[in-house]
């Protein structure tokens, strides 16, 4: 399907063989920084920032203090900072051209998570990466994250699917049907009306959702993380 204009200084459908640079529409933007009570003491900071409209609307809807955007791509960088120079917004944001994972594991100069009091993490999940956002994030620091990057790991402590937040200090789930419950939000069973759902009703709702909305190849990994995660306590 052909993307269309999202936001009049930008046109996507000439990009979609780079990926995404824009992954979200600004509805579903609006919804996530209502789901991280993001306001004016926060300093946002989003792990792959694209074309930086996560950071546009966070710095002119909802009055974010400052907004950071970590960014690989050089021409994507650009294409951000030159958009947020467009909005008068260069003042409070700052996009930082670099890995994430130089961010999470060694030192990104230009970027320090530990000031993040919000921190939107739209990428592949691994156990070393939510480790990682752990010990560096504030306390109270709200992880945002969505479907398609899950973190078997870490409790969700609210939920506006497809948008998850996790207050640090992160929890992990004490159960298999802890975690799934909090990541589905099915409080009743469909196979067995007036009881909760068991944990492989769950399993296959997650399953389900994945083969729809994500990655179905992504259920056997969050699926043996959990199991380690749950079993280690």
């Amino acid at each position: 399907m052909a993307k269309h204009t999202i936001v009049g200084d930008v046109r996507l459908s000439d990009y979609l063989d780079q990926g995404d640079p824009i992954r979200f529409t600004n509805q579903e933007i609006r919804r996530m920084c209502r789901l991280a009570n993001l306001g004016k003491n926060d300093v946002f900071y989003d792990l792959g920032s694209g074309w930086g409209q996560n950071l546009i609307i966070a710095l002119t809807e909802f009055d974010a203090r400052t907004a950071v955007g970590i960014e690989m791509d050089r021409g994507r960088c650009e294409v951000a900072v030159e958009r947020l120079k467009n909005w008068s917004l260069a003042n409070r944001s700052k996009v930082v051209p670099g890995d994430f994972e130089d961010l999470l594991f060694r030192e990104l100069e230009g970027a320090d998570l530990s000031e993040a009091t919000v921190i939107f993490y739209g990428l592949a999940t691994t156990p070393e990466c939510g480790e990682a956002i752990a010990r560096r994030a504030r306390k109270g620091c709200r992880l945002l994250y969505y479907f398609n990057g899950l973190f078997p790991e870490i409790l969700p402590d609210r939920a506006d699917f497809p948008f998850y937040v996790s207050v640090s200090p992160f929890k992990k789930p004490k159960t298999e049907h802890e975690w799934l419950k909090a990541v589905v939000q099915k409080e009743q069973s469909s196979v067995n009306p007036g009881q909760r759902p068991s944990v492989q009703e769950l399993w296959d709702e997650l399953s389900h959702d994945c083969e729809v909305y994500g990655d179905i190849d992504a259920v056997s990994d969050y699926r043996g993380r959990l199991k380690r995660t749950v079993g280690s306590q």
